[in-house]
């Protein structure tokens, strides 16, 4: 009797609770490749009513694409560093420091070409200075950023001196402009970040060693190889972002790149891509995400917000999705899903809580009629335990022959 009491299951058991609901519904992949449209649209269409239509100006779209295109070209590079596990928040004093230098070379040359080539290549030596910090000196990338962005900051204050600017010929400004080069140039780096992470063997590695660093080190890959890829990849897209920005305001200035780390980590999560990295991390998360950044950003400034209240909110913002993205690595929709979604988008959000409800009805049905020795279990955990060494080996080992190919 006693028995048959203890197996009785009660409604409350038949039926998840709402916080079960909420994680499964958190975890779906269609949820988070519907999410981030969903809320620009939103987002767009709150501002729109608040501004009473002025959101919708040609004005405002154009300044909204021009901080968009920074965000993003910063977020796809950055995405290289989050897909190992790493994280930086240096970008903002990178770019600042690399803007000041480009503008000082090209007052030196009156030469673009100069201008162009000195910015990237500021940008890309300190990455790879960050990079072999890190390194070398075997301190994560975290601390290194924490350090350098107080060091790089001050020395563009001195640079630019008790001005406060260094101003840029306002005809380079608008030849640059006018000729299409921060589209071209933006486009097509989007697209080199793009084959190169999805499409090549240097891709493949980034997400493997974000996903598991260890299984991925007995297959052979470098982590320290991988590393200073992802740092260049992001030093060229971070130099680039620097032109555009001098290119926007004709000027280099001490405020010139400050809250760009926080704009870039938050594009990141707004698109879909967690920033504790893994297999399904992409380099296109941050082109959706910097449009979405960057209209919150202009929307509230017209609205009327401070910029203190600004970035609580962006912070509150970012917090959110930090933990919408937390625990879903390998649910992160693949490329197939994002160029072709299905038609049952709405279905393949909301049909697994009835699925995932009946396993979790079977399991606690099966966990109250069953008593199992402890011997038994003993056992059984040990064979357990051999069956996955077993089956770590061999996940190795064809991880080993793949990326060798």
């Amino acid at each position: 009797m006693e028995a048959t009491k203890q197996t009785k299951m009660t409604k409350e058991d038949l039926h998840l609770s709402w916080k079960d609901k909420l994680n499964i519904i958190r975890d779906n992949r269609y949820f988070l490749m519907l999410f981030p449209i969903v809320m620009l649209a939103v987002m767009i269409l709150i501002f729109g009513v608040a501004t009473a239509g002025r959101f919708f100006k040609l004005s405002v779209m154009k300044g909204i694409l021009s901080q968009a295109i920074i965000i993003g070209t910063c977020a796809t590079g950055v995405a290289f560093i989050y897909s190992n596990g790493n994280l930086d928040i240096s970008i903002g004093a990178v770019l600042g420091l690399a803007a000041t230098l480009g503008v000082k070379a090209y007052n030196v040359t009156q030469s673009v070409v100069v201008m162009i080539l000195a910015t990237v290549a500021v940008a890309l030596g300190l990455m790879a200075f960050n990079c072999t910090m890190s390194v070398v000196c075997n301190i994560k990338t975290i601390n290194v950023a924490i350090v350098v962005t107080q060091i790089y900051g001050a020395i563009s204050t001195l640079l630019i001196g008790g001005s406060g600017k260094i101003d840029l010929d306002m005809s380079v400004a608008a030849m640059l402009e006018d000729g299409g080069f921060r589209y071209v140039a933006f486009f097509g780096y989007f697209i080199f970040c793009v084959v190169i992470y999805h499409f090549t063997r240097v891709g493949r590695e980034l997400r493997f060693l974000g996903g598991n660093e260890n299984c991925a080190a007995q297959t052979g890959i470098s982590n320290s190889r991988a590393t200073y890829i992802s740092f260049l990849m992001t030093g060229v897209g971070v130099g680039l972002a620097a032109v555009f920005s001098v290119i926007n305001v004709s000027a280099v200035s001490v405020e010139t790149g400050s809250g760009l780390g926080m704009d870039v980590m938050l594009a990141t999560v707004l698109g879909g891509m967690s920033i504790f990295g893994g297999s399904r991390s992409n380099a296109y998360a941050g082109l959706l995400g910097a449009l979405t950044v960057a209209a919150l950003n202009k929307g509230l400034l017209m609205v009327g917000v401070s910029s203190a209240f600004i970035q609580g909110i962006r912070g509150v913002i970012f917090l959110l999705l930090v933990w919408m993205n937390s625990e879903r690595q390998n649910l992160l929709p693949s490329r197939v899903q994002v160029l072709f979604p299905t038609a049952k988008l709405y279905i393949g959000c909301l049909a697994p809580l009835n699925t995932h409800e009946k396993q979790i009805q079977r399991r606690k049905h099966h966990e109250k009629e069953q008593t199992v020795p402890v011997r038994a279990f003993a056992d059984a955990g040990w064979r357990h335990a051999d069956r996955l060494r077993q089956l770590r080996f061999l996940h190795c080992s064809f991880h080993r022959r793949l990326y060798r190919q």
